[in-house]
């Protein structure tokens, strides 16, 4: 016993080093505690966000073009289609269109004001309108790849999320494998059931079944009116 004191041999001892496998957790646990703040604040900048201001931010994204998948990720045309099913995706990462359509779009996925017919218009109102009496829509139809989506079907859907401030959409997703790549996730194998019972359930919840036609659902026809 040395009576709490201090000797030599006590001093000169070097600290025990700490497992490195033990800092590589604290750091992972670390990372994953400063992603679940920085996803926490994204969505409270969301939810705090001024009706006006989300829709003058949303006007301003339709002045410019809508981007499309073949042009920012041309080697997607190598890549292997895969289903996962009906999924609710956040709306923030739905990137631009995988479609060719006729009708230009804007960041905001509405087509571009020359292109905005009567028939447009109409169908636009009565979707909105459907959105504001919480009208369960079917869900849009999107690609994934490089972890954003890309809207087959549903542009009009889209756009009436972002100006509603909707955060989350139903969606049928199928991803594109690149060549050599995985799947980022199982597939949704129960898709099909889940998709035909949805009225069941929507009515089950207390809302509204949708009423809306087929031609207020789908994107601009090729056969549009002439702007």
């Amino acid at each position: 016993m040395n009576n709490g004191r201090v000797t030599r041999e006590d001093a000169n001892r070097k600290p025990a080093a700490k497992p490195a496998a033990t800092g590589r957790l604290v750091g992972r646990v670390s990372d994953a505690v400063d992603d679940a703040v920085d996803a926490a604040r994204a969505v409270a900048r969301r939810w705090d966000e001024r009706p006006g201001a989300r829709v003058r931010r949303v006007r301003r994204a339709g002045r410019h073009p809508l981007p499309v998948l073949r042009e920012v990720h041309p080697e997607e045309r190598a890549a292997a289609p895969r289903e996962l099913g009906v999924q609710t995706i956040d709306v923030d990462r739905i990137a631009g269109t995988a479609a060719g359509t006729a009708v230009p779009r804007g960041g905001d996925f509405l087509p571009l004001r020359p292109y905005r017919t009567q028939n447009f218009q109409a169908r636009w109102m009565r979707l909105r309108h459907a959105i504001d009496r919480l009208t369960v829509l079917p869900p849009i139809d999107v690609l994934k790849y490089d972890d954003r989506y890309w809207v087959i079907d549903g542009h009009n859907r889209v756009a009436a999320a972002l100006y509603a401030g909707q955060l989350q959409i139903d969606a049928n997703v199928t991803e594109l494998i690149p060549p050599g790549g995985r799947p980022s996730e199982r597939a949704t194998t129960l898709a099909p059931i889940l998709t035909g019972s949805q009225a069941l359930r929507t009515a089950g919840r207390g809302r509204r079944v949708g009423n809306l036609s087929h031609e207020d659902l789908v994107d601009e026809p090729p056969d549009r009116e002439a702007p």
